[in-house]
């Protein structure tokens, strides 16, 4: 399917340097160039372009998880094996609830790249399980500047706003949220109550 050959080109654009064949007169040897920069950044927007319209129009949870794994592949290469391997570290400890060493991992990333946006996402996670919320805010807000559409940052804005109490706050995170991921996990069973408490019952 389409989701499947561009969640390739997405993992071999970002995961190793991309190159364009250079225009050569007939009797010279073709040789690659690697891409610039604001090429390489331009090539990931349209893969995410395609990505966010494949899950928009996703048919079944099936093919919208799949979707979702292709795009958090794009989100979560750097484009630096350094990086690369830093944010794997700091998801591997994650995954075994150790704080102190993810944290350590996630606050290296931000450092050396702060123009990670999923370095942010992740570091904010861990200051919303150490209930630090201002700097998971920070965090978050630094994400969404990143990257406009990470529905999991918005949803994750969301969680936190409800926690402290602004509802009204909450249901628009959750609603820009949903808007990009209609299959965004506990997506609709979140706005349902908040959109009873904020704007009440229709008449």
């Amino acid at each position: 399917m389409m989701f499947r050959i561009l969640a390739i080109f997405a993992f071999l654009l970002l995961a190793v340097p991309g190159a364009v064949i250079a225009a050569q007169a007939p009797d010279e040897a073709q040789r690659t160039a690697p891409l610039t920069p604001q090429e390489k950044a331009k090539a990931r927007e349209a893969v995410l372009d395609r990505l966010l319209e494949e899950l928009a129009g996703a048919e079944t949870e099936e093919q919208a998880r799949a979707v979702e794994r292709a795009i958090q592949s794009v989100w979560l290469n750097s484009g630096s094996a350094s990086i690369d391997l830093l944010t794997q570290r700091g998801l591997d400890a994650l995954a075994e609830e150790n704080l102190d060493r993810a944290f350590f991992y996630f606050d290296e990333v931000v450092t050396l790249a702060p123009d990670f946006a999923e370095g942010w996402h992740r570091r904010a996670a861990i200051h919303y399980l150490r209930e630090d919320y201002s700097a998971a805010l920070r965090d978050l807000e630094q994400t969404l500047r990143l990257e406009p559409r990470h529905y999991e940052a918005m949803a994750g804005l969301g969680v936190i706003l409800e926690d402290l109490g602004d509802r009204k706050g909450a249901l628009e995170a959750y609603r820009r949220a949903l808007a990009l991921n209609p299959w965004l996990t506990n997506g609709k069973e979140r706005i349902e109550p908040l959109e009873l408490e904020v704007e009440g019952r229709g008449i």
